[in-house]
């Protein structure tokens, strides 16, 4: 088949089945001496099945849907998943004021693997996709947020999507779902160690489905350490796969804490803590963990708006992620490759709130084909100008969700949105002269296309960018921001919708939350505190 002129690839069936489970019991402790606050919101996950005789879970768990007989089923990863959801901030110690108790759907879809734990068995790629599917069918309308910590070895994410990739972009659109990937594990030695070693090629790069567009591609950081450690705290898990994903668009989206190990490959006091199907607490390494731990963050953020809308949370979340980040994502080019755009803040308050040195403002519009949106003489705060120069933090997130269409291999992603928040001059001719700030505008000879997709974001659904002006910034007339629509060649696209995020911040303290919603308000902008269901906001 294969040497036919009209055949371009040949593949094979995938298979899945549950990760080998490598856990150690750690000490325990009382989970629910903890203050939670019960959520409404429900939380599929995709897996091996809740244990039903782990008295955490079980009362939370509204609805079951078996698709591997009894024989082959192991609970053991699904369990921990859901209590890394459920407990994951009080079990390994993080402090968070928000801790709720979800809902779960428990899809057992996958069997076991493990030969130590009872018999094994597998299910195909085809097999998993039309369980999905039947599933969405029946819950998507009530349950809007899924977890999905699998992938398969055999299948790296290279410059094509995979086919499970496009599944979930598909499903993810028909059914109005965000879906929560694991980035995968490196499965043969050698580990990463950080910084990485140099010759390992494409060893750690990640795999399918978590080059899937739509759904938010999680990696994993060491939480704890020791002198024998791979990795320090806040370095990429050894273990953890690295992006980019087709077509240069970042993957993972984000990281969470997944575990570490020693140089001997133990993970005694080094991996994250969760639940076993009997409520014992144990310790376990991998991307599965760290995947719950950011659709946890997403589900707070969600359950915490009063009208939460599934973009804009993805883009708040992903904002968090790069304002913690900052300086971590900016030290070295390549970081975005293991990193993301960091690691979101586990307190809800920091991402929902602003302080009074710190505003952040959300566009959420639409813009339509050969059209640009502008803004011009943004308020930029007077505290931060300083000698006719301009200080101060800028970061910026835009989220969209581009068309999508599997036929163009590598130009997937069907449209473009830019935006670009920097300063203007007024020629003598009175022609407007923009540069941009954040992101700094590209040199000419970094404008060619291939630079742009390398470099700059171009044709990915998410872009995210972060500039400390140390040294000032001198700016003759004022600040604009500009959002432009750019679709692929002979494509005429309807109005497409994003969310633009911009937080300004001051590291000396000043009150410039003021300065910035005074300054809208002047200029005729009506402003709108986000609304959320347990406190009223003054910010």
């Amino acid at each position: 088949m294969s040497s036919i002129n009209g055949v371009k690839t040949v593949g094979f069936f995938q298979e899945y089945s549950l990760p080998r489970n490598d856990y150690s019991i750690t000490k325990s402790k009382h989970i629910l001496n903890t203050e939670y606050r019960d959520s409404d919101i429900t939380i599929g996950i995709i897996d091996g099945g809740i244990s039903v005789d782990n008295q955490f879970l079980k009362p939370y768990i509204i609805a079951r849907e078996e698709y591997v007989n009894k024989a082959y089923q192991n609970p053991n990863h699904a369990t921990f998943i859901a209590s890394t959801i459920q407990y994951g901030n009080v079990l390994n110690d993080i402090p968070s004021p928000s801790n709720y108790r979800f809902k779960f759907v428990d899809v057992i879809a996958v069997p076991n693997s493990d030969e130590k734990y009872g018999l094994t068995d597998s299910v195909t790629e085809y097999d998993l996709m039309e369980i999905i599917e039947e599933v969405m069918e029946k819950y998507s309308s009530s349950t809007k947020i899924w977890n999905l910590s699998l992938g398969i070895r055999e299948k790296t994410c290279d410059s094509s999507m995979s086919d499970f990739g496009m599944f979930l972009d598909y499903i993810q659109d028909k059914y109005h779902v965000q879906i929560f990937v694991s980035s995968g594990n490196i499965e043969q030695l050698p580990y990463r160690s950080w910084p990485p070693q140099k010759d390992l090629g494409e060893h750690d790069r990640l795999i399918s489905p978590a080059d899937s567009v739509r759904a938010i591609t999680v990696g994993s950081v060491a939480l704890f350490d020791s002198a024998d450690s791979f990795v320090k705290r806040n370095e990429p898990s050894p273990f953890s796969c690295r992006g980019p994903g087709a077509n240069y668009i970042v993957k993972p989206d984000i990281v969470d804490y997944g575990g570490n190990c020693s140089t001997s490959y133990q993970i005694d006091s080094l991996g994250v803590r969760g639940l076993d199907p009997f409520g014992k607490i144990v310790e376990g390494n991998g991307t599965s963990y760290s995947t719950p731990r950011a659709l946890q963050k997403y589900a707070s953020i969600y359950e915490e708006m009063l009208s939460p809308e599934p973009l804009l949370v993805k883009a708040m979340l992903i904002h968090s992620a790069r304002m913690s980040s900052r300086e971590l994502i900016d030290e070295h080019p390549d970081n975005i490759k293991y990193y993301g755009f960091g690691i979101a803040s586990a307190n809800t308050q920091d991402i929902l709130q602003c302080s009074k040195d710190c505003v952040t403002i959300v566009f959420k519009q639409k813009i339509s084909q050969g059209s640009h949106l502008e803004m011009y003489d943004f308020p930029y705060p007077k505290s931060l100008i300083r000698d006719n120069k301009y200080f101060g933090e800028i970061g910026m997130t835009l989220a969209y969700l581009p068309p999508l269409d599997h036929r163009y291999g590598h130009e997937y992603c069907r449209t473009n949105i830019d935006a670009s928040f920097g300063t203007y001059s007024i020629l003598e001719d009175g022609k407007i002269n923009f540069k941009g700030q954040v992101p700094l505008e590209a040199k000419w000879d970094e404008k060619y296309e291939s630079a742009r997709v390398l470099n700059g974001f171009k044709w990915s659904p998410i872009k995210s960018y972060y500039r400390k002006m140390r040294k000032g910034l001198k700016v003759e007339h004022g600040w604009k921001l500009r959002v432009d629509l750019t679709p692929r060649h002979g494509l005429n696209v309807p109005p497409q919708e994003f969310v633009l995020i911009i937080t300004i911040k001051d590291s000396d303290g000043n009150d410039i939350y003021s300065e910035i919603t005074n300054g809208l308000r002047e200029r005729g902008y009506l402003t709108n505190n986000i609304e959320t269901k347990y406190r009223i906001r003054q910010r």
